[in-house]
């Protein structure tokens, strides 16, 4: 009597491709890029490029004292907070870069939600009354802060003292500082080939929670930090708008992502990041939206393995294929505020996403190559 085959069980039926393939191009794409920032002199050059961009918005007037900065890793739209291109008003000036910061320089500082108007779920309008004292670009005849009125002022001011610092200071140089819609992009560079780039944005800081905000279920109770009890509110291309955003307390939940969902949200922004970026498409943010509705769903047990980061990598680009085909994607943070509204692409989109998915192997294998080139270089 002959025994039945076994089943390949670690085969992926829609692509062909082996599961254990997947998991291990996900840990390599892990390694490469985490050993970008390896080593005791590349880290000291990140930190002197910190500290010079904080010495120069500490001469900027007039911003709020004492002016707490809220620094991030990673560029502005590269998918880590609910901004995209469109919102900004143009594309970036700069190609990506492998090291990146986003630093958020509030412009004003308030103690509550009562003394702004929400708009919509996701936008509020700021009264020129709370621009105490206002600075002399604005028209006191205008009833709302824009970010366009708070351009007007910031970026000449912070582009002047860009170029006028001296090129020796701790051997940085400065390659570029320009401006990107109502914000602002610097390089600067180290001998070596080092080139380190920093966003920065003009942001209004908020103590407490916008009307409507509600955690996801399964971050509750979960204790805060300073900077989770504060929202912000980042410039936005359309009538003046702010748009809501949660910097801080999505920096909070992340500490406390599973290694298997971290490994795939890296690899997704990786993959599927240059699509999302493309004009009329809404960002990568999508991509991390995507993943906390899945956390809701799936059992901490599965979460905890990282095997199942090749399972929850296919899965990630399945969802948010059908997001893009029903035109939604909520906000988890903000209910009625809706991530794919008004975008026009998302057949498209899903197509792009179906197409990853079909070959996840060659698709990871072409960023693990990328990261390799970066490491040479």
């Amino acid at each position: 009597m002959t025994s039945s085959a076994r089943p390949l069980t670690d085969l992926d039926f829609s692509s062909g491709s082996r599961i254990e393939e997947i998991n291990k191009l996900l840990e390599e794409l892990e390694r490469r890029e985490s050993s970008n920032l390896q080593g005791k002199d590349l880290f000291q050059s990140c930190v002197q490029a910190k500290d010079l961009i904080f010495s120069l918005i500490a001469q900027i007037h007039p911003l709020p004292y004492p002016n707490s900065l809220l620094f991030l890793a990673g560029g502005l739209c590269s998918g880590f907070l609910d901004v995209s291109p469109s919102d900004l008003g143009s594309s970036s000036p700069f190609i990506s870069h492998s090291i990146s910061y986003t630093l958020l320089v509030p412009i004003i500082r308030l103690p509550s939600t009562n003394l702004i108007a929400q708009s919509s779920p996701c936008h509020f309008r700021l009264p020129t009354s709370l621009w105490d004292p206002p600075h002399p670009e604005l028209s006191p005849i205008t009833p709302h802060i824009t970010p366009h009125d708070v351009s007007l002022w910031f970026i000449p001011s912070l582009l002047s003292l860009v170029s006028s610092f001296s090129e020796s200071f701790l051997h940085l140089s400065l390659e570029k500082a320009e401006r990107w819609g109502n914000c602002v992009s610097i390089l600067l560079s180290k001998p070596g080939s080092l080139v380190i780039r920093f966003d920065i944005v003009p942001v209004v800081e908020i103590q407490g929670r916008p009307p409507g905000f509600q955690y996801p279920d399964d971050w509750v109770g979960l204790p805060l930090t300073q900077e989770d009890s504060l929202f912000h509110l980042f410039p936005w291309g359309a009538d003046g708008h702010w748009r809501v955003g949660f910097p801080g307390v999505e920096l909070y939940i992340r500490r406390f992502l599973p290694q298997a969902l971290s490994r795939v949200l890296r690899a997704s922004m990786a993959v599927l990041g240059p699509i999302l970026q493309e004009p009329g498409a809404p960002g990568p943010y999508v991509l991390w939206v995507t993943l906390l509705h899945a956390y809701e769903r799936l059992p901490q047990g599965y979460l905890s393995q990282e095997d199942n980061a090749a399972s929850c990598f296919l899965g990630l680009l399945e969802e948010l294929s059908l997001s893009f085909l029903r035109g939604s994607c909520p906000n988890p943070f903000l209910p009625g505020c809706d991530l794919l509204l008004g975008c026009t692409r998302g057949p498209c989109l899903a197509r792009r996403v179906s197409e990853v998915r079909a070959q996840p192997i060659g698709y990871l294998r072409e960023v693990v190559r990328e990261a390799k080139e970066v490491v040479k270089g």
